[in-house]
């Protein structure tokens, strides 16, 4: 308390204070008589006054408190061998209170270049803080409308598949079916024409199978079943025909009660099952795919994807397979939800989707 009174006082205060201490100490100096050798307690004002008004008051001080110091020490008895004795003593205590004095000053000095520094470093600190909180700031709106103008290109995107599925399959279709219907018309109507008939037979399953390969294309365009049926027969009828194509074991699950989905969260829950699908036939060698939705609220449903497959470490997924992985992460967070991503080598994969519906 007496020493944040003392600093909220002003200068010359500070000075009465001192020059008051060492009037108190010469006359303690003086009862004591020069047997008592009291010249270190001088030092207390004259540091007082250095810390707290600046080095020259303290070389005053240190006159001072020499001269007082003489004085008190000639009023004393003590005779002394040789009359300059009490000079040169004198002087010694000078000097001596001189280096004090520039001592406390260098250490003061240090102290408040210290506290500058520190001062400076605090504010670079704060800048450089509100520098990386902007820049982050900046960087999630990046990635805001990043999102959401991926979010509109799959929009898009999907919309022109499903122009394209739909014109390929009814046009196209309808075309090829015409003309595998005209080429059996013809076949029978020049039925005794064995090598016409012969190659009437090849160009109709030339084009049946170009039927089926248009089909193919626009059920990967946009599979039927998903705007007929829903996201679940659509699943279940893309599995059947990936255990078909691979020959991998798969077993299917869905809750019990009805899920309703909007139709562009059930495209994209769908195109990251299709994605899952494609990185298990591609790397993961394995011989069977569980695949499981559940619902543990009614705003949230759970797809599990999971392979018997080789694995891989988590750090080796960017790769051809890490950016398929991107892509499904991408699409989770379009829906608002989360990818999660489990394996480990000789450990299988496993796939977990969270969206909220």
């Amino acid at each position: 308390m007496l020493l944040a009174y003392i600093r909220k006082t002003g200068r010359f205060a500070k000075i009465a204070i001192a020059f008051l201490l060492v009037i108190l100490l010469g006359l303690i100096d003086y009862y004591t008589t020069s047997e008592v050798s009291f010249s270190i307690f001088y030092l207390l004002p004259i540091s007082f006054v250095v810390w707290y008004a600046g080095k020259w008051y303290g070389v005053l001080f240190s006159v001072l408190c020499a001269v007082i110091w003489f004085i008190m020490d000639s009023l004393s008895p003590h005779i002394y061998s040789n009359p300059a004795i009490p000079y040169w003593n004198a002087l010694v205590r000078f000097g001596f209170f001189v280096i004090v004095v520039l001592l406390i000053w260098k250490v003061k000095s240090l102290k408040e270049n210290l506290e500058i520094s520190v001062l400076q470093r605090t504010k670079d600190l704060i800048h450089e803080t509100n520098m990386h909180k902007q820049t982050k700031e900046e960087t999630i709106a990046i990635n805001d409308r990043l999102r959401e103008l991926n979010k509109t290109i799959e929009t898009i995107k999907e919309e022109q598949n499903t122009r394209i599925a739909r014109e390929v399959h009814d046009e196209l279709g309808q075309s090829l079916t015409a003309m595998n219907l005209e080429l059996m018309w013809i076949s029978k109507k020049y039925s005794t024409n064995e090598d016409l008939v012969a190659r009437m037979s090849m160009l109709s399953g030339l084009v049946g199978d170009t039927i089926n390969t248009v089909r193919k294309i626009s059920s990967d365009l946009r599979p039927r079943l998903l705007d007929q049926l829903g996201l679940f027969s659509a699943i279940e009828s893309q599995l059947k025909d990936f255990t078909k194509r691979t020959s991998i074991e798969s077993l299917c699950s869905f809750p019990e009660q009805e899920v309703k989905i909007k139709g562009p969260a059930s495209t994209t829950i769908f195109r990251i099952f299709q994605e899952a699908l494609t990185n298990i036939s591609r790397h993961s060698g394995c011989k069977f795919v569980n695949v499981m939705f559940t619902q543990p609220d009614e705003h949230l449903l759970v797809m599990t994807v999971k392979d018997d497959g080789k694995g891989f470490e988590k750090s080796a997924s960017v790769s051809v397979k890490g950016m398929g992985l991107l892509g499904m992460n991408e699409r989770a967070h379009i829906l608002g939800g989360t990818l999660e991503v489990i394996s480990s080598p000789g450990e299988g994969t496993e796939i977990i989707l969270k969206t909220p519906i």
